[in-house]
């Protein structure tokens, strides 16, 4: 999945658990977006300046031994709560990469110390290829991203962000304007 899609799907998601639930109203949008791409901003650069002959694109960012330290980490310092929406966005990347199918790189080290070998992915234009490649052969991404879009497309409607002063008081806080959340149904 392209970064773009890994927030709307993400943004989406929060917004429905919001909206359904009432959960997580304090999580800022901004950093669920950071965390829904961090997989890709840890590996990416990993494939063009650490590991530029390994053939891969997918290292440590996408592992279930770093998912599964950081989810240790938030229980045990006792912050799993708060920081609950955040690890969601950051592990759902894997499912989003449908990494099941990349298990010499999930499982990793458990399947030898080396990578999902894939190509020679060294620098930005040859990622960019890279992902071209992979939705023409895959064209089921393209449908994936078009729904992105639609989700996104009704995030924003649903949160009135097409109205500038909205808009730009979610990009200052993170959080969409507070008139637009409703208030918990208490039974």
């Amino acid at each position: 999945m392209l970064p773009t899609g890994h927030i709307e799907w993400t943004w989406a998601g929060l917004n429905a658990i919001q909206r359904s639930t009432g959960h997580f109203v304090d999580a800022d949008y901004r950093l669920v977006a950071l965390a829904a791409v961090l997989p890709d901003l840890i590996d990416k650069p990993l494939a063009w300046f650490v590991f530029p002959d390994a053939n891969a694109a997918l290292f440590f960012g996408h592992t279930l031994l770093l998912h599964g330290l950081l989810w240790l980490f938030a229980w045990m310092s006792g912050s799993l709560r708060r920081w609950l929406p955040y690890l969601l966005a950051f592990s759902g990347h894997l499912l989003a990469d449908r990494m099941w199918g990349f298990t010499q790189t999930l499982l990793w080290p458990l399947r030898g110390w080396g990578w999902h070998q894939w190509r020679h992915v060294s620098s930005p234009r040859e990622m960019l290829h890279a992902y071209l490649e992979i939705i023409v052969q895959e064209p089921i991404l393209l449908v994936l991203e078009a729904l992105g879009l639609l989700l996104l497309t009704w995030f924003i409607v649903d949160r009135k962000l097409m109205f500038p002063h909205r808009l730009l008081a979610f990009l200052r806080s993170g959080r969409p304007p507070a008139d637009s959340v409703p208030a918990k149904v208490k039974s």
